[in-house]
Order: structure tokens, then C-alpha cells, then sequence
């Protein structure tokens, strides 16, 4: 059995290196990828490479085709489940942020193209007739974050998509307003955080938020087309569903195990993904990024499990994530048993910051909890690849890249590759300080322990 995987070690290690021989940069994908792919349909922060993705995942299929089941964690706008479906693969997604779920909901299908282009016309001709100016939307802070005209055609758009009796259409739909959101909003677009825009920038603003939204539903339509030729071609479609399972669960990873309901607990032969490198309060604001938008979303339409009480305010859905809370932060002995890294950075962490040290233990403490609840989940001698980047606190540079390679090999996993790439083309806001400190990312593949025999 051990020869058996070191076999498929090697000639994984041999298939991912022979890529950057031929070509020093290919892992840094500078050309990017096509803007028609679906992935874009919103501007979701710090989106990985889809062309990247895919590529690590075409590869451990190839060495390993009976990897047919495939688990993402922190599944956030779907890159690494249209990589999936691209080969026919089970999917089972995670994730804490409601509008991540929402995304992968609308990417995943079904691909009736013809009756989507349909019922576009008729929702923009619902929107036309609807002369109604009262608004939808009732949260703290509404006046601050849209002018009086957005906000009563946004609530026009929001009715219109309601009268749609097909879920994965009003899906569909939700998807292109809240990127209307993002667009119309008076935060500025340069930046994930909540920022009004200028004054003056407010004044000279003359947008239509029905023709941003009628723009972005044409063009996710391109983008929906494209994808439903592309998993035909590639055999991944039937009558226009996708072939394979696919799972998508609101959950926090640190606290919950993914159970299929009909399935029960699923096991997994493959992990592909790009976890917060930090807590999202001190690193990138996803919930934060999402909170406008949500407002404006029927939350029924994504989890019976949403209620209110996930948008409360705008650092709700961030505080239920990954470091959110710092109580008992720096009890918590796991993960410092598990990494000498962790230890050491929190010492030194210690004589630089108060505040910093609890930080950086509470995402630690979260994230080693995910660490145990996912390998509990992998099948014995299933592959992970991690992207990981490496942020800085109070100055100081903490490797996740050295404290997760500690802690999953102390928890029973083999390192089988790992390598460094650049990210030139990641999509991270402006005026994100976190984004101008990640220059690079690591990639790290590990087998969990396989059975013996």
C-alpha cells in the first residue's frame, strides 16, 4: 500500500514540476482568465485563478481517476467547484458567507438557457411597469449607503424578481443585483471594506440602476451559455443538469461537519482550497463586502437556515468566521502543540502587540478545528491542495504556509509537494492593505494516512 502511494506521489510531483520547466512563470497564470467565465459575474474578493484550479485538479484525476468525490471547505464564489464539475466530479462546498452559497447556487445550474432568455425579458418588462417608489429594504444605515432614486429602483428590480416562481431562476437573478448593489451603492468600489464614496464624487453621479441591472443580466447570460457549452462538451450535462452531486452548506467548517441529507456523512477523496489566510476583520471584510447586497436578497431564496439576525450589522457574518471571536483565544493548546511555528511567532507576536497575538491565536484556535473536522472526512490516502499566503501582524510575517505543514503532519498527513507562485493577477480590492502585502502564495498537496495493510 505505501509503495502504492509513494508511486502516486512522485508521479504527481513529476506532473506538477514539468509544468514550470517548459515555463518559469506558468504558475503565475499572468494572462488571467477569460471575463466571460463565469466566476465573474461577481466581483467576490481575493477570487483564486480558475485556470490554475483546474489545472491541479486535472492533474490529481489523472494520476488518481477513481478521485471522484471533492471537498471545499471554504468554498467562497465557486472557483473550485466549476473546476469539478468540469469533470464530472461529486461537490460538496462549504462556507459562513450567505452570498458565497448564493453564488455557487446560481453557477451550479440547472443550464435552461432558453428559458432563462426567456424569462429575462419578461422580469425587465415587470420592472418597467412597476411605477411603485416605496422601498423594500429596512436596515440601519439605508440612507447612508444609497440614494433615494437607487434604492426605489433597486426595490422595483427586488419585487420583479420575486414574481418568478422558478428558484434557480430568481438565483440567477439575485446574483446580478447584488453586483447592482455593489455598482450603485454609495461605497466605494475600490476597496472590499464599507467606505462612502466623496461627496463631491456622490454629486456628480448619474447612474440608472435599472440599466446596470439590465447590463449584468446580458452579460451573465453570455457567461451562463458559455458555461452550458463548455460542461456539454465536456459531458458534465444532462437535459441541461449537471451530472454529477453537488452539496452547498452554510456552515462554519471549525464547528459543523458537512452531512448530505440524503447521504449521510460524506467521505471524500480530494480537498482543493484557498482558505482566509486571517481572521476576515484584520484581512479581507468578506461578510463585510457582502452585507449590501444581502439587504436586498430574499434570504429564503439561499438557506432556510437565514434569518435576519445574519445581517444585523455589518461585521455580523465576519464575527461568525474564522477568528471572529477572541474568547479563550490564547487557552487554546492544539494548535501550539501541534506547531513549533505558531509558538514562536506568538512569542515574538507578544513584545510587538497587545492586541495582536489574541488575533492571530483566535484564527488559529478556529482553524485547527477545521483541520480535525476535515480529516475526519478525507478518505484514507485522499490528496489536499492548500493555496495559502502569508500576512503580516503588527510587521511581523506569520507562515501560515510552516504552521499548517506542522499541523497537518502532526496530525497524520504526508507532504507530498509543495511550491511558491506569483500572484499578479489576483483579485484583491485597491485599497486593501492586506492585498499589497501578498506578493506570493504557496502550494502545498498533501495525502492523508492511507490504511494498512
Amino acid at each position: 500500500m505505501h509503495n502504492d502511494f509513494n508511486r502516486t506521489d512522485k508521479e504527481i510531483r513529476s506532473r506538477l514540476r514539468i509544468y514550470s520547466e517548459f515555463d518559469k512563470q506558468f504558475w503565475s497564470f499572468r494572462t488571467g482568465a477569460s471575463r466571460d467565465h463565469i466566476n465573474y459575474c461577481f466581483q467576490y474578493p481575493a477570487m483564486m485563478v480558475p485556470r490554475m484550479q483546474e489545472r491541479l485538479i486535472d492533474t490529481i484525476i489523472d494520476v488518481v481517476p477513481n478521485a471522484r468525490r471533492l471537498y471545499e471547505p471554504f468554498v467562497g464564489a465557486g472557483t473550485v467547484m466549476l473546476g469539478a464539475m468540469k469533470n464530472s466530479l461529486d461537490f460538496t462546498g462549504q462556507d459562513i458567507n450567505p452570498l458565497a452559497i448564493l453564488l455557487c447556487q446560481a453557477k451550479s445550474g440547472p443550464f435552461f438557457c432558453d428559458s432563462l432568455r426567456q424569462n429575462i425579458k419578461e422580469v425587465v418588462a415587470l420592472i418597467k411597469l412597476d411605477k411603485r417608489t416605496n422601498v423594500e429594504a429596512d436596515f440601519r444605515g439605508l440612507n447612508k449607503w444609497f440614494r433615494k432614486d437607487v434604492a426605489i429602483e433597486l426595490s422595483r428590480i427586488r419585487r420583479s424578481i420575486r414574481k418568478e416562481s422558478q428558484l434557480w431562476c430568481r438565483r440567477f437573478y439575485w446574483v446580478a443585483l447584488a453586483e447592482t448593489v455593489r455598482l450603485t451603492s454609495n461605497s466605494r468600489t475600490t476597496t472590499f471594506k464599507l467606505h462612502k464614496r466623496p461627496l463631491e464624487e456622490l454629486r456628480g453621479s448619474h447612474i440608472s440602476t435599472v440599466e446596470v441591472f439590465t447590463h449584468l443580466l446580458e452579460n451573465n447570460f453570455k457567461r451562463f451559455e458559455f458555461q452550458r457549452q463548455l460542461l456539454t462538451a465536456k459531458g458534465a450535462l444532462k437535459r441541461g443538469r449537471y451530472v454529477g452531486h453537488i452539496s452547498l452548506k452554510l456552515s462554519d467548517t471549525s464547528t459543523a461537519n458537512f452531512e448530505d441529507a440524503e447521504k449521510g456523512k460524506m467521505r471524500y477523496d480530494l480537498l482543493v482550497t484557498s482558505p482566509p489566510y486571517g481572521d476576515n476583520k484584520t484581512t479581507i471584510p468578506y461578510g463585510q463586502h457582502s452585507f449590501l447586497p444581502l439587504q436586498w436578497i430574499d434570504l429564503a431564496d439561499i438557506s432556510a437556515e437565514l434569518d435576519q439576525r445574519w445581517i444585523s450589522s455589518t461585521h455580523e457574518i465576519d464575527s461568525r468566521s474564522l477568528g471572529g471571536s477572541l474568547k479563550k483565544s490564547l487557552n487554546n493548546q492544539s494548535a501550539f502543540e501541534g506547531s513549533v511555528s505558531l509558538r514562536r511567532i506568538i512569542k515574538e507576536l507578544k513584545t510587538l502587540s497587545t492586541d495582536g497575538p489574541r488575533r492571530v491565536m483566535a484564527f488559529w484556535r478556529d482553524f485547527d478545528r477545521c483541520l480535525k473536522h476535515i480529516l475526519e472526512v478525507m478518505n484514507p490516502g485522499a490528496y489536499m491542495i492548500w493555496t495559502v499566503g502569508n500576512r503580516r501582524v503588527a510587521g511581523l510575517p506569520i507562515p501560515m504556509d510552516k504552521i499548517l505543514e506542522e499541523l497537518l503532519t502532526t496530525y497524520g498527513a504526508d507532504i507530498v509537494d509543495s511550491f511558491r507562485r506569483p500572484i499578479p493577477t489576483k483579485r484583491m480590492a485597491r485599497r486593501n492593505n492586506f492585498a499589497s502585502t501578498m506578493c506570493s502564495e504557496k502550494l502545498l498537496i498533501f495525502r492523508t494516512e492511507g490504511k494498512s495493510t
